[in-house]
């Protein structure tokens, strides 16, 4: 732990509804050997700083799980490359800028990210951004952009299991609204349907922008 974690942590509450547990590691090097066995097989042959980023969320995951009273366990790692969370629990991990973040609940899907507040370069806006989104973006764009990709991305991980789907950004509208963003569907998307509005909320904190969304 670091001493922007609790910080961290206190940011990562904000975004969500009571009920929601909330944990964040700094990400330290690591061996195979701090996962569970079950653990250990997705990341054979993973070079040290994604050995690192795994085994960080995977210990931020288990400290939420055990905030909703659940054991001790391992978090294996599904085909489509998301944790293996306990049944009847919603989950979502993140990792970037020196921190892994976990979210859990019983309940509804949950999704998370966390990125760095830098700006994005604008030759790589129209990638990530629709015209009508640049259009409302403000000035300061590069950093607008990061927080709407940001936005995406955990929207993107707020899917459950059994219903979860590849798309990508140009599926999605941001708008971004302070704090909060509203993210509709302009396609259908797994168990998401076209014109379907998806709510978050944004913090940034220590340099980092975190978004959360719970369905």
């Amino acid at each position: 732990m670091t001493a922007a974690t609790p910080a961290v942590e206190t940011a990562l509450r904000a975004l969500f509804p009571a009920g929601v547990a909330v944990a964040a590691e700094a990400i330290a090097p690591a061996s195979a050997a701090q996962l569970w066995p079950e653990e250990q097989s997705a990341m054979a042959g993973a070079v040290p700083s994604r050995l690192a980023e795994f085994a960080a969320g995977r210990t931020a995951a288990r400290r939420a799980l055990v905030q909703l009273g659940q054991p001790l366990q391992p978090l294996p790692m599904a085909p489509d490359r998301a944790a293996i969370w306990p049944a009847g629990v919603s989950g979502s991990i993140a990792h970037a800028a020196g921190f892994a973040i976990a979210v859990a609940r019983h309940g509804p899907a949950l999704g998370v990210d966390i990125e760095d507040d830098t700006a994005i370069p604008s030759d790589l806006w129209p990638i990530l951004c629709g015209p009508d989104e640049l259009q409302r973006l403000a000035r300061g764009t590069g950093h607008q952009v990061k927080r709407l990709f940001c936005a995406k991305e955990a929207v993107f991980k707020a899917q459950a299991p059994g219903s979860r789907a590849m798309f990508g950004h140009e599926i999605l509208s941001v708008t971004l609204a302070g704090n909060q963003f509203d993210a509709q569907f302009l396609d259908h998307a797994g168990a998401f349907r076209a014109g379907q509005i998806v709510r978050g909320r944004i913090a940034m904190v220590h340099g980092l922008v975190l978004a959360g969304v719970a369905v």
